[in-house]
């Protein structure tokens, strides 16, 4: 069972990344499962690097975890990238996906990482053409393929970096709980909406047309306070190793 990382938690992730990984050049690339890759990052000054890249999580990790399975891609990025320099980690708000930029000269890869419904691991050239991917897709709003050009989904929840109390007022004209309206819009995970909820002392189980002005102000600014918080890694990172190798960032208050 693996929680899915959300948005703001890969922001800060992102964020951490992009601080630590600044001049490095890949050295190796390892296939861990069929859905991971490990990359060894080199700086002449600093120690090593090790960045995993799966479909649920892009973090930093201490261990050089063993292969388990074979990787598809492995062979393609050890032909193209050793030696690439990471030009830059980014996120576009908090959609859950990450675009690795690599350089070498005038050389350029863009490696992009989503981390929504199965996942998917994408080589693209700088013009964003698929040179390889891990799951070929095709549905009614998207196809991504070798040869095709790279495009991501169509957006559907609130930028949550930039909302504002107007956006939040839509909620008194819901029949729906706050907590759902709030998860829904704001693409949050349970235990977010839980501290949102707890920290405006509004019932979570409220109907949103029940919900006063001040509730919803309230609602507002507990909301800004904990995506700020997580974004700026204002709170303890846990990581938590189970047989999936997961991480959680991030720790709530009151969390043991």
């Amino acid at each position: 069972h693996i929680m899915t990382l959300a948005g703001i938690e890969l922001r800060y992730l992102v964020n951490d990344i992009n601080k630590r990984i600044d001049g490095y050049y890949v050295s190796n690339i390892y296939g861990i499962t069929k859905d991971s890759l490990l990359f060894k990052f080199h700086h002449p000054e600093k120690p090593d690097i090790l960045l995993m890249l799966s479909t649920f999580g892009i973090w930093i990790t201490n261990v050089k975890i063993e292969s388990i399975e074979p990787n598809k891609l492995l062979k393609h990025l050890r032909n193209n990238l050793l030696r690439f320099k990471l030009k830059e980690i980014k996120q576009i708000g908090t959609e859950r996906i990450v675009y690795l930029t690599l350089s070498y000269f005038e050389k350029e890869f863009v490696i992009i990482v989503e981390l929504f419904s199965d996942g998917n691991i994408i080589i693209c050239n700088s013009e964003m053409k698929i040179l390889a991917l891990s799951h070929s897709i095709n549905v009614r709003h998207r196809q991504l393929r070798v040869g095709s050009q790279y495009a991501q989904p169509p957006q559907d929840s609130l930028d949550v970096l930039n909302m504002t109390e107007k956006g939040f007022e839509a909620i008194r004209s819901e029949s729906i709980p706050v907590a759902k309206w709030i998860g829904k819009t704001l693409g949050l995970p349970r235990k977010y909406i839980e501290e949102i909820t707890r920290l405006a002392k509004v019932e979570s189980k409220k109907k949103g047309e029940e919900t006063s002005n001040e509730e919803v102000k309230r609602l507002f600014d507990s909301a800004t306070q904990i995506i700020n918080n997580v974004v700026n890694g204002q709170h303890d990172p846990e990581i938590v190793r189970n047989d999936e190798m997961y991480v959680n960032p991030i720790s709530l208050e009151g969390e043991n």
